[in-house]
């Protein structure tokens, strides 16, 4: 129980960065906003309340990161330059109800992290206070980046932005295999994310990330297993970011879903030794 409580804080608080991150590599940010909008609807205190003596040594690392996360959060959409700006230039992303939302959020999660960090009450903490009830105006509305506000009249460069990044992060599987592997992963994938994963694993746009009903390593085990057979005949270090790019897992705590990490993906995608504990096997379909 604690394991999970402290996998959904560390979740929520990296969740910034990891934004940050998946900007500058261009990985696809399509489920970001979704994420963002069912985090915003969680009971932070609550969780920290049911885990607080085991998160004291993470509190400063949190509260660390939420720092840098200003400025990081600051700088998306701006190109950087060495020429004077006289003039001000309207910025889409930050200006995007996403940007803002998430900069809310930042600063909310720095306010508790800080009331950790001191021993402040995070009942009334007057800058925590106020950082939840800017956060608050952001609940249950939808949040959208500038390419979502503006699809209606930028619809071909839309789909060019999903194809560069589709073909950036695409998987080569031997052409013979393609139907069994595409049927194999079908069994473990939500009834709505089906017909994207075929035009997925078909080379096709797709204009949302692929939900499973089964646990992260599973899915990444499955694809060990076509590469040591050849079946995958993309590296591994693609199929990482391929994976990470377009698979959604549901977290059983918070049921929300959510990219595994790179680092996890890394891991059992190149591991040798048997996984302890029990995976669901996803079988290669004749």
């Amino acid at each position: 129980m604690i394991t999970n409580e402290l996998q959904n804080l560390s979740y929520i608080f990296n969740f910034s960065k990891t934004f940050y991150e998946s900007y500058h590599k261009k990985f696809p940010l399509i489920n970001f906003p979704s994420i963002l909008e069912k985090l915003i609807n969680i009971d932070v205190i609550q969780l920290i309340k049911s885990a607080e003596i085991h998160i004291l040594d993470k509190a400063n690392i949190w509260m660390e990161e939420a720092y840098l996360n200003f400025q990081r959060i600051s700088k998306i959409g701006t190109e950087p330059s060495k020429k004077l700006i006289l003039e001000l230039v309207p910025n889409k992303i930050q200006d995007s109800s996403f940007i803002q939302a998430l900069t809310a959020f930042n600063e909310r999660n720095y306010n508790i992290a800080n009331c950790l960090v001191n021993k402040k009450s995070l009942i009334d903490n007057e800058n925590l206070i106020k950082s939840q009830i800017k956060l608050d105006t952001f609940k249950n509305i939808s949040l959208l980046l500038p390419h979502d506000e503006l699809k209606k009249t930028s619809s071909n460069t839309q789909q060019q932005l999903i194809q560069d990044k589709l073909s950036k992060h695409n998987l080569q599987i031997q052409q013979k295999y393609i139907d069994r592997f595409i049927n194999s992963l079908l069994v473990y994938t939500l009834d709505d994310s089906k017909e994207d994963l075929k035009m997925l694993l078909q080379g096709h746009n797709i204009f949302k990330p692929i939900e499973f009903s089964c646990p992260a390593n599973s899915v990444i085990k499955f694809f060990r297993e076509r590469h040591e057979d050849g079946v995958i005949i993309s590296s591994k270090s693609n199929t990482r970011e391929f994976i990470h790019a377009f698979f959604l897992f549901k977290n059983n705590k918070t049921k929300i879903y959510q990219h595994s990490s790179l680092s996890n993906i890394k891991n059992f995608l190149t591991r040798e030794t048997p996984q302890s504990g029990t995976l669901i096997k996803i079988v290669f379909i004749e």
